[in-house]
């Protein structure tokens, strides 16, 4: 589903990615899950993802599910300052079906992804996880 606007910059780097990996795998073994790995195929399908979810604005409803075996956690923000993986696993804390798809322990792979810029009202943030096996 193509959106009404071009998407926003990837903002995904590397310290980026080692905060979503050690918020992920605290919130885990707070829940006494085994940890999850980096797996950078599954880093590249979440850039796509929050791509995609950002040529959007916010997060409606109603949008395109993940591909099949695959979990996901979506984090949206507008008119703060550029937000980190920190600020996306704390609001999923709040949302059950978010932090049961970041605890799920079939799950031993993720990967992660941020787009960030300005929107047409303010700056906007779009944190993807991506969570497999499902």
């Amino acid at each position: 589903m193509s959106g009404s606007r071009p998407a926003l910059p990837d903002a995904t780097n590397g310290a980026f990615l080692l905060q979503a990996l050690q918020e992920a795998n605290a919130r885990r073994a707070a829940h006494h899950v085994p940890p999850l790995a980096m797996d950078p195929l599954l880093v590249e399908y979440a850039r796509a993802r929050a791509a995609a979810r950002s040529e959007h604005e916010g997060l409606p409803a109603r949008h395109d599910g993940p591909r099949a075996g695959t979990a996901e956690s979506l984090f949206w923000s507008e008119g703060e300052p550029m937000r980190d993986a920190a600020d996306a696993v704390a609001s999923w804390d709040a949302e059950p079906g978010a932090l049961d798809r970041l605890v799920a322990a079939v799950s031993t792979r993720m990967g992660a992804a941020r787009a960030a810029g300005q929107g047409s009202r303010a700056y906007e943030t779009y944190v993807v996880f991506v969570f497999e096996p499902l």
